[in-house]
């Protein structure tokens, strides 16, 4: 047995460390391909626009030279250019420069162009075109150096960056118009590229992670479990026959050729009977003996015995989750823009509450639709549900793709959040039945883990295309990826698993009003379950897009920034689960997560910055890395004061009030938004969480009142 475990985590850790590290070294190879490439195709593109900038410029004077304007005198000329140079970032001058060398009109930080020698400008570009491969690559390898280090060159070659037309008029030679590129541009939209690169590299890795740890549980892991049942129950002389055995894989086949041994056995022993009743047809005395000694046999071997087992995994759950959970948290990064993009100024909506609006609609609807989505998973069972709630899902994101104002995003946000709060159920519940009582936690575990990765991936994954592509097309990627997951559910869900029995569900009735006379119960779901949930979604998914566009952040930097939370939470959280398991202070770490957040919010206030809000997202990452596992063990701890209510219930209700929150959070923040600017906004909620805080310390101070165990 322990052998068979061993090779089992053998194969797996080797498997997986194996996939991991190719895709890695693909992906890293792919990266810097990718960066030379896009560095050798940018160069010749700022050559062509600069010379289309220059002809336009040109063409524009020979005009007014050719109706008698003199060349030297022409009205708003420093005007025009310094509109023309507003338009595109990667130049950083124009200037218009007479024969003699003279400079007539500019815009722009102009260099002195006397200094620069007259053979440095050419009509084929500057002199970059013309280097080396080593040259180019060797440039190339700088510019990452740069990227990685920030380091810059202390001068500046003007000449290798210039851009030069000469201008005539009836074959005479009028000057030259002179187009200056931006040395820092190319490297700037590198380090864009190169921080796309890095997150799409990350978030192949996890998926490639996801895929990978399903492969080798559903080809290998569970086989090989599976195998070793099998071997160890017809060595003890049992040779049941399994009906559903599944044959997937080498491993898988072993177990066929295994169970089809039992059956042939089964076979051999029923031809035996037969041939007995046969033989003794006349001898009823000797046949009854006969068969009285083979059913000894059959029982002592199972030789009749057929099982009809096939028991689900949380595997079968694991990817389609994944899938459609990634396919949900692509438009995070950017649906206050979304919906401020499709804003109707004469709409009834204020836009500070309309820009809230489809987050704190999503989030009802999956509060008010969960406790109807637990009863239907029990009627329905957990596979047919998944596929059910992908009809409302897919029509969202539809709805978003063809949306032509706000109020349509409202509404198919709406119709997502219901088909969201279905199919979350339908796995959650899939999996708490096909994991025992003893690995429940580890089950729940796994699912919060496969929404985190998918937070993380499709946060970033979705600013980076929303910013290539546009908004819309982001949601109908969304609506392909869910009927992925449709068809990976179909394929490997095992049907109804288990069922809630009509009893439990009795008992169950009433253990909310049971759990509102537990103070402490209602004390950690008020002050620190709902204002966690408010920072989440009023802060996270609904400020922080907006906060970082209003300070001229891209839409990847936007997804960038957001990543940061999860990334943090991923790794941390276990770390703080282990801590509160050793040290039992779950109180007291779920105290200091709601006091760290609400610091982190009031040290919004004051001068805006970029890396203020980065600083911000990754501490309130911190901040819930250590509130999470221990807030649901308070809250477990404090509802065992009403042993009426079980752990199920309590989940339920503590999730059902979480989202509470995450209704709240948009809307107050918005509401704010109107009367006050970002950071002082901030600090409000901030202010309220420490209040919070302050109210849950003094509540869970309040010794239990222990029932009373006296008796007559």
């Amino acid at each position: 047995m322990n052998e068979v475990k061993s090779m089992s985590g053998f194969i797996n850790s080797r498997l997986i460390l194996v996939t991991v590290l190719s895709a890695l070294f693909a992906s890293v190879l792919s990266t810097l391909y990718t960066l030379i490439e896009f560095d050798f195709a940018l160069e010749p593109e700022l050559l062509k626009k600069a010379n289309a900038v220059a002809e336009v410029i040109h063409d524009d004077v020979q005009l007014a030279t050719s109706v008698g304007i003199p060349f030297d005198q022409i009205e708003g000329m420093d005007s025009y250019l310094s509109d023309t140079l507003y338009k595109y970032p990667e130049l950083t001058f124009v200037a218009i420069v007479s024969e003699e060398g003279r400079l007539l009109y500019n815009a722009g930080n102009t260099p002195n162009l006397s200094r620069i020698k007259a053979e440095s400008f050419n009509v084929e570009g500057s002199s970059f075109l013309n280097e080396s491969l080593v040259e180019r690559l060797t440039q190339g390898g700088k510019e990452l150096f740069d990227i990685f280090f920030s380091q810059a060159t202390s001068e500046h070659d003007h000449s290798r960056n210039l851009f030069k037309l000469d201008m005539t008029l009836e074959q005479e030679a009028l000057g030259y118009v002179v187009v200056g590129l931006d040395s820092g541009f190319i490297q700037s939209q590198l380090t864009d590229v190169f921080f796309d690169v890095v997150i799409v590299l990350v978030a192949v890795l996890l998926v490639c992670f996801e895929v990978v740890m399903v492969v080798v549980m559903f080809y290998v892991s569970e086989p090989l479990k599976e195998s070793e049942s099998l071997l160890q129950r017809q060595a003890e002389g049992d040779f049941s026959v399994n009906e559903k055995v599944v044959t997937k894989g080498v491993f898988g086949n072993f177990i066929g050729k295994l169970n089809q041994d039992s059956k042939d056995l089964q076979a051999q022993f029923q031809s035996a009977v037969q041939i007995v009743e046969r033989e003794n047809v006349q001898k009823i005395e000797e046949e009854v003996s006969a068969k009285s000694r083979l059913q000894k046999v059959a029982e002592k071997f199972q030789l009749q015995n057929i099982l009809n087992v096939k028991k689900g995994d949380i595997v079968d759950a694991r990817i389609p989750l994944f899938v459609f959970s990634l396919a949900e948290e692509l438009q995070k990064s950017f649906m206050p823009l979304f919906v401020s993009e499709l804003y109707d100024n004469d709409s009834w909506i204020s836009r500070d509450v309309m820009l809230g609006l489809p987050i704190s609609v999503f989030m009802l609807v999956i509060a008010l639709a969960t406790p109807f989505a637990a009863s239907w998973v029990d009627r329905w069972g957990q596979k047919p549900l998944f596929l059910i709630g992908l009809i409302p899902a897919i029509l969202g994101y539809l709805g978003c793709y063809f949306a032509q104002d706000a109020m349509d995003i409202v509404i198919a946000r709406g119709m997502t959040a219901l088909g969201y709060a279905v199919i979350t159920i339908s796995c959650q519940s899939y999996i708490a039945a096909v994991v025992s009582s003893e690995n429940r936690a580890k089950g729940m575990a796994i699912f919060v883990g496969v929404l985190m990765t998918a937070t993380m991936c499709g946060t970033a994954l979705g600013a980076i295309i929303a910013d290539r592509v546009g908004y819309q097309p982001v949601f109908l990627l969304s609506a392909i990826l869910s009927s992925f997951a449709g068809v990976l559910a179909w394929r490997m869900f095992s049907g109804k698993v288990s069922a809630a029995s009509s009893a439990a569900n009795k008992a169950a009735k009433g253990g909310l009003m049971l759990l509102a006379r537990n103070t402490k119960f209602v004390c950690i779901i008020i002050f620190c379950a709902i204002p966690t949930k408010i920072i989440l979604t009023g802060f996270l998914y609904f400020m922080v897009p907006l906060y970082l566009v209003s300070l001229d952040a891209s839409q990847s930097e936007i997804g960038r920034v957001m990543m940061v939370y999860s990334l943090i939470i991923i790794p941390l959280s276990p770390l703080a689960s282990g801590i509160a398991d050793k040290t039992g202070k779950m109180k007291e770490l779920v105290l200091l997560g709601t006091i760290l957040s609400g610091g982190v919010l009031i040290s919004l206030y004051g001068e805006e910055s970029f890396y203020k809000v980065l600083l911000a997202v990754a501490l309130m990452g911190v901040a819930h890395s250590i509130l999470k596992a221990p807030l649901i063990a308070s809250a477990l701890e404090a509802a065992e004061a009403t042993p009426e209510v079980g752990r199920t219930k309590v989940l339920g209700i503590l999730r059902t009030s979480e989202r509470i929150g995450s209704v709240l959070g948009p809307v107050l923040v918005a509401t704010l938004l109107t009367i006050y600017d970002f950071g002082e906004a901030m600090a409000f909620v901030g202010m309220g969480v420490l209040v919070s805080a302050l109210m849950m310390f003094i509540f869970l101070r309040v010794p239990d009142v222990k029932p009373n165990l006296e008796t007559e």
